[in-house]
C-alpha cells in the first residue's frame, strides 16, 4: 500500500519565510554598519587626526615661543636664582576607539652643538662658548612629521621639506662703512642635571633658571671668527645671509663666519648660563 507524500503545512512555510527574512535583514544591517565603520576609519578619522596633529604643532610652536620669551626675560633682567615654570604638551590626542594618540619626545641636550667666538684682544687669544638645545620631536602619522628646537636663542622648525628659523637669536651685526662692523650677541649656555628627556602625549613641566651672566665689550678686536655647530646648517646659513647680510660657510654641521679680514670696531658678548629641568 503506497503512502501519499505529506504536503507542508502553511504555518511551516510561513516560519521558513520569516527566518529567511530575519537572516537577510541581519546581513543588510551588518553591511550598513561595516560601510559606516569603513567610512569613519577611512575618511573621518584621518581628517580628524590631521587636524589634531596640526593644531598640536601650532600649540608646540606657541609653547616654545613662550619658553624663549621666558629665557630672554631672565637674561635681560638678570633674574638669578628665580626659577620659571612652563608647560609643554608632547603629543596630540587621538580619536576614542578609532585612533590612538600621537606621542612626542622632548629632549634637553646640554652637550650638543656649540657657538664659539674666537678673536685676539691686544694680542691675547680669547674664546667665548655656549652650547645646548631643547627639542620636541613629533612623528606625526597624518600631518607632517616635525621637530621644534630651541638653540642659541633661536627657534627652529624642521619638517621633511627642510628647516627654517622661526624666531631669531640675539645676534646683531651693524656695518658702519666698507668692511667696518659693530657686533653684539647673547650666548645661551644650557645645562641640566637630572631628567633630560620625556615622551608621551601628555604634558610635562619645564623649569628654567638663570645661573649667571657675564657681559664684555672689546674695542678693535682682531681676527674675529664665529663657529656654530648645529643640526640645521642650511637654516642658519639662510638666516645669516638674509637677515644679517653676513657671508657664511657650511662645513658639515658647522657654520663658519670670518671677520678676520674686516675691521671690527667693537664686539659685545653677553653669556648666560641657563639651567633646565623637566618634570612630569
Amino acid at each position: 500500500m503506497k503512502r501519499c507524500a505529506q504536503i507542508p503545512r502553511r504555518s511551516s512555510i510561513k516560519k521558513s519565510e520569516d527566518g529567511v527574512a530575519t537572516t537577510v535583514g541581519t546581513i543588510m544591517a551588518l553591511l550598513v554598519f561595516l560601510s559606516l565603520l569603513s567610512l569613519i576609519t577611512q575618511q573621518y578619522v584621518p581628517v580628524w587626526m590631521e587636524d589634531q596633529e596640526a593644531y598640536h604643532m601650532e600649540e608646540a610652536m606657541m609653547q616654545f615661543s613662550y619658553l624663549k620669551g621666558t629665557i630672554d626675560n631672565l637674561i635681560m633682567n638678570e633674574y638669578t636664582d628665580y626659577p620659571m615654570y612652563s608647560t609643554m604638551r608632547l603629543g596630540s590626542e587621538g580619536v576614542p576607539m578609532f585612533a590612538s594618540a600621537t606621542p612626542g619626545v622632548i629632549r634637553v641636550t646640554p652637550r650638543w652643538g656649540g657657538l664659539s667666538v674666537n678673536f685676539e684682544d691686544d694680542g691675547i687669544p680669547r674664546t667665548f662658548e655656549g652650547q645646548g638645545n631643547i627639542s620636541l620631536h613629533v612623528p606625526n602619522r597624518y600631518f607632517e612629521e616635525q621637530t621644534v628646537t630651541y638653540e642659541h636663542g633661536a627657534i627652529i622648525l624642521e619638517q621633511p621639506q627642510g628647516a627654517v628659523i622661526r624666531a631669531p637669536p640675539h645676534i646683531r651685526v651693524d656695518e658702519y662703512g666698507e668692511g667696518e662692523y659693530s657686533i653684539s650677541l647673547t650666548m645661551v649656555d644650557l645645562s641640566s642635571s637630572r631628567r633630560e628627556s620625556a615622551g608621551g602625549a601628555g604634558v610635562v613641566g619645564v623649569t628654567t633658571e638663570l645661573w649667571g651672566t657675564t657681559r664684555s665689550t672689546f674695542m678693535n678686536p682682531n681676527d674675529v671668527t664665529f663657529e656654530l655647530e648645529t643640526a640645521y646648517p642650511d637654516a642658519w646659513d639662510t638666516w645669516l645671509r638674509e637677515s644679517l647680510g653676513v657671508d657664511s660657510t657650511i662645513n658639515g654641521n658647522t657654520i663658519e663666519i670670518d671677520f678676520s679680514e674686516d675691521d671690527v670696531i667693537d664686539l659685545t658678548i653677553k653669556r648666560a648660563r641657563i639651567h633646565v629641568e623637566l618634570a612630569a
